[in-house]
């Protein structure tokens, strides 16, 4: 049975390649892409990607020769049994067309998902109180300017044929697909440790960690967040092997914990009226001009501080910087923009015919202190005697609770404590184990049996993915990355018989 592989590209942005001219299937030479985690473990993905090489002896691909924008989304599927399986969406990142005459006349295309975005993005928002980690990663996603999946019959100002205001819509606030699993957690303060130089991408690794989620881009293009039970809770087997894959990288040991470490970092409140930033120096403003000024808000010993809530803006204006020189009462003015959790944005205007001179600024309102970090830790003495030390240390920045981080401690020893046998990536030919190589994905469970290694039944679920179609697409090969799937180790309410003296109640 054969498999068909289908590459659309959404030449007129309207987020469905069913046009005429936007299947290119007869030019691909090659294909491959990846997406998903780097290791088990891992809180976010690393950035999805594909590379497509195509047929381009009349210079369709080369974009200064045709017309081919950068950002233009791609789909690859595959078709088999009369079953069409979308595998990559993502959009153009570059081209690499061959140069001369008496070249190969191919091109390369790259294609990513959002996360490049994502890590280009400041993570600016607003104070985020009692919040739980899938409505901050929807609020950081909405931050970020994302290049949308459809542009047509939507409004682009200054854009020709995107800026007719009477016939377009303007877009929605939510700018891509999405599936957010609520989060388990809630944490009573989130944000005030950013600094001006974290990105969204960084942002959201360090809430989908601090709820030990998983956060990662789908093969539709759509952003996904699990929370921690997901991986508890999901027991169907999407394939099994044995003996009968192409190739494995497996260890024992490797994985093991006896000694875990979390950070968690308290908070404390400070008073209302509280002056949180002021100006050190006077500041020239030039007539008719504006600046567009941000405060960074920190403490004595240069530590962000959280702006919980904000009051009022005290300012004085002057005609010159001396103390004591004429205050000047019209013309000068301080707006504020944006309010993010440790920052804030401010717009400085003087309309006067006359150089001013700001000499107070002034910020007042709430302020989040963030206190000393604590370590709170479990261990294996035995393990650690017999098997030796293997430390692990986690930073969970948005965990103020106590209780909390010690349940997080106590699950990943239990977990990992025990030194065992575990496959770290798994090859298949998906001409031989077609369905299960096209349709499983991130975060299906799989059951492997291999002899040599004396590994029998054990259960894992797909972290990362990736493709090598080449051949004309006679071949190709999947490996996919592995995380040891750990629910049958622990009890589920409803799920689980309690009648083995090796199972335990999940702490979390």
């Amino acid at each position: 049975m054969t498999i068909r592989y289908r590459i659309g590209m959404d030449r007129n942005h309207d987020d469905d390649f069913s046009d005429a001219d936007e299947e290119i299937n007869e030019r691909v030479i090659e294909l491959r892409w990846r997406l998903g985690m780097r290791g088990a473990y891992d809180s976010i993905a690393d950035a999805g990607w594909a590379r497509i090489t195509v047929l381009n002896a009349d210079g369709a691909f080369s974009p200064e020769r045709s017309r081919l924008e950068i950002g233009t989304r791609l789909r690859i599927q595959s078709e088999s049994a009369g079953v069409a399986r979308t595998h990559f969406t993502g959009s153009v990142s570059h081209i690499e067309p061959d140069e001369g005459d008496f070249g190969r006349k191919q091109a390369l295309i790259y294609l990513q998902d959002i996360q490049p975005w994502l890590a280009d993005s400041p993570a600016r928002l607003s104070p985020q109180i009692n919040v739980t980690a899938d409505q901050v990663i929807a609020r950081l996603l909405n931050a970020a300017p994302l290049r949308r999946s459809r542009l047509a019959g939507f409004c682009l100002i200054d854009i020709a044929g995107y800026n007719l205001i009477d016939s377009a819509r303007i877009f929605p606030p939510e700018n891509g697909g999405r599936r957010l699993q609520p989060g388990k957690s809630r944490f009573a303060y989130v944000g005030d440790w950013w600094q001006d130089s974290t990105s969204a991408r960084e942002a959201i690794g360090e809430i989908a960690a601090s709820e030990r989620g998983r956060f990662y881009i789908n093969r539709n293009g759509d952003a996904v967040f699990l929370n921690r039970h997901h991986t508890l809770i999901q027991r169907e087997i999407a394939a099994e092997f044995s003996d009968d894959m192409h190739g494995m990288a497996y260890s024992y040991g490797d994985s093991r914990l006896n000694q875990i470490a979390l950070l968690m970092t308290p908070r404390e409140l400070g008073e209302r009226g509280t002056l949180i930033w002021q100006l050190r120096s006077p500041l020239r403003i030039r007539r008719r001009s504006e600046l567009l000024m941000t405060l960074r808000l920190v403490d004595e010993r240069d530590q962000p501080v959280g702006l919980l809530e904000f009051e009022r803006l005290a300012t004085r204006f002057q005609s010159t910087p001396e103390d004591g020189s004429r205050q000047v009462l019209g013309g000068g003015a301080a707006e504020v923009l944006q309010l993010g959790t440790n920052s804030v944005q401010l717009r400085l205007s003087n309309d006067s015919r006359d150089d001013l001179y700001l000499t107070l600024l002034q910020l007042y309102g709430r302020p989040l202190y963030r206190s000393a970090p604590l370590e709170v830790g479990a261990a294996d003495g035995e393990g650690m005697h017999v098997h030796g030390l293997k430390r692990l240390a986690l930073d969970l920045p948005a965990l103020s609770d106590f209780e909390t981080a010690q349940a997080f401690a106590d699950y990943e020893l239990a977990r990992r404590k025990h030194p065992r046998g575990s496959i770290q990536t798994l090859a298949v030919n998906a001409r031989e184990h077609r369905p299960a190589a096209l349709s499983a994905a991130l975060f299906d469970r799989i059951r492997v049996s291999e002899s040599q290694t004396g590994h029998s039944a054990r259960e894992y679920f797909i972290v990362g993915e990736e493709h090598h179609v080449s051949a004309g697409g006679t071949r190709h090969q999947v490996t996919w990355t592995l995380e040891a799937a750990d629910s049958a180790r622990f009890v589920i309410v409803d799920d689980s018989v309690i009648d083995n003296r090796t199972e335990v109640i999940a702490p979390y």
